[in-house]
């Protein structure tokens, strides 16, 4: 039981969230979803996402404990519909897929999840194969390259997963990631904790416009300036934003020049 090991990793939390070195490559495999959805691991990874495995079982203490931090992430993320998705996977023989929507419906649980009934004993087995497996819950991040971090951010905070999250999204062929149009040069640093700086290089003078949703589609900051042309940075403080995952589309008299997706941590 991870228990064992909560106070250390209180300790060094900061030391031992991941290690961008410490990887493997995922082993295939496929679940049925109590919803009666077949996912398949490496279709999922070659469509461009990331997935979030969370290796629990119903009645896991900490499993439980921990839920509303891995719902925050789900719901973060898009709930699925974004880059990251998240599968739960239970290799108890007891966890009925009827057990498991009682379990999700009784921790406020959103994101997809499989039991012995849907292939989830297979697919813990594959999973933890050549790893060192202490107990529930474990989480693991699959990139979309297959490299799989095992066994990251316990006692988890949602922080943690984010920035894993964003490089896993390195790398990628240009369809799988947001167009990036004359412009803009880049969107720094992601995550953000203080401020976001936004590089630009215009040709001419142009009204911009900065709107920032959240993963639901909410407009949560709106900005618009005259920008002269040529190189110029903008500035934009974050203490108005909760940490989430923001959608930035950047406007240029009013016709969409970019989009990015901002992580902002504090």
């Amino acid at each position: 039981m991870k228990l064992l090991v909560f106070m250390i990793s209180l300790l060094l939390w900061a030391n031992v969230c991941f290690s961008q070195d410490d990887f493997s490559i995922a082993p295939d495999f496929t679940i049925t979803t109590t919803d009666g959805i077949t996912r398949n691991l490496y279709n999922t990874l070659d469509s461009g996402k990331t997935v979030l495995v969370d290796l629990f079982y119903t009645t896991c203490y900490y499993c439980q404990l921990y839920s509303p931090v891995i719902e925050e992430v789900y719901q973060a993320t898009g709930a699925g519909e974004g880059d990251v998705e998240v599968w739960g996977i239970s290799n108890n023989l007891f966890d009925t897929n009827w057990v498991i929507d009682q379990y999700k419906e009784n921790y406020n649980v959103s994101n997809p999840c499989a039991g012995p009934w849907g292939g989830g004993l297979q697919a813990f087995s594959r999973i933890i194969e050549g790893q060192n497996f202490y107990g529930f819950p474990t989480y693991c991040v699959i990139c979309p390259d297959r490299n799989m971090y095992f066994d990251i951010c316990y006692p988890p905070v949602a922080g943690c997963f984010y920035p894993l999250f964003e490089d896993c999204t390195v790398g990628l062929p240009d369809e799988n990631k947001n167009p990036v149009q004359t412009g803009i040069i880049s969107v720094y640093p992601n995550p953000a904790s203080t401020s976001l700086f936004i590089d630009l290089n215009l040709k001419e003078a142009d009204l911009i416009k900065l709107d920032f949703y959240t993963s639901y589609g909410q407009k949560v900051f709106s900005s618009s300036f005259d920008a002269y042309g040529g190189f110029q940075t903008k500035n934009i403080s974050t203490h108005q934003f909760q940490n989430g995952v923001y959608y930035l589309k950047i406007y240029r008299n009013n016709e969409l020049l970019d989009n990015h997706k901002v992580l902002i941590f504090k």
